[in-house]
């Protein structure tokens, strides 16, 4: 796949991160955090900013873990990528998120009679009672990211396009700094905005809650459908060439 660094490269990296940077963990929890957390406003900033810290770090070593995984694979079997037989299925693949990010979409769950809040609800409840202490709130950013990881589609595409760049783990790592750095900006810029208004944000940050809470469900069907797309576009033209040229 070697035009995969070329097109969907640096700015699909920006993409994903920022994809990424809406996610229930990264967003909708800090935004709660902000709005609920007791005590002045450098304070429940600093709380927030906190979470945001340790939710970074841990997808930070999640990712350099799996590139220690990813690089020696694709050192010993890459050239297997290029293969029309894994090209189609990697298309099959980008075709089969596309279709189920249509299937996740909360319009589409609420036809089917499901409840496409419920998740944000449950996130909103464990984060009230974690908001008045540091300990909970590390335990908070671990839980989410624990349970988020298996879900990150968005973060797992992102690190084999950093695997396919073949930056090594080094340079690979470095990338990963900015990704998740980007990952968590909203959220940290949320936090200036409270420790710089106070009181006088509550109303903007009330109005964020409601936001990030109704759209996290279609966040993460978008992040399944932009995945999808990136996928089919770097491999369902050149399998298709691949299997004209046999």
């Amino acid at each position: 796949m070697d035009s995969l660094p070329d097109a969907a490269g640096p700015l699909g990296l920006v993409l994903l991160a920022l994809v990424d940077s809406t996610s229930m963990g990264t967003l909708v929890i800090p935004v709660i955090l902000l709005v609920v957390g007791q005590g002045g406003a450098l304070r429940i900033a600093g709380r927030t900013l906190l979470y945001l810290a340790v939710i970074g770090v841990f997808y930070l070593a999640l990712g350099i873990a799996l590139l220690a995984g990813l690089l020696p694979l694709i050192e010993s079997f890459g050239h297997l990528l290029d293969s029309p037989v894994v090209m189609l299925a990697l298309a099959l693949l980008g075709g089969f998120l596309l279709w189920w990010s249509f299937r996740i979409d909360p319009k589409a769950v609420a036809k089917r009679g499901g409840d496409p809040e419920a998740s944000a609800r449950k996130w909103t409840e464990r984060a009230r009672r974690a908001s008045g202490r540091p300990s909970l709130l590390i335990g908070l950013a671990l839980l989410a990211g624990v349970i988020e990881a298996a879900s990150m589609i968005p973060y797992l595409a992102a690190m084999g396009i950093i695997a396919d760049m073949g930056v090594g783990l080094g340079h690979g790592a470095l990338i990963l700094v900015g990704y998740c750095a980007v990952m968590i900006v909203p959220g940290a810029a949320l936090c200036g905005v409270r420790a710089a208004l106070g009181g006088r944000a509550d109303a903007f940050l009330d109005r964020a809650h409601d936001w990030s809470v109704r759209h996290a469900s279609s966040a993460f069907s978008w992040a399944v459908g932009i995945v999808g797309v990136i996928i089919l576009l770097n491999t369902l033209g050149p399998a298709l060439s691949l299997f004209a040229g046999q």
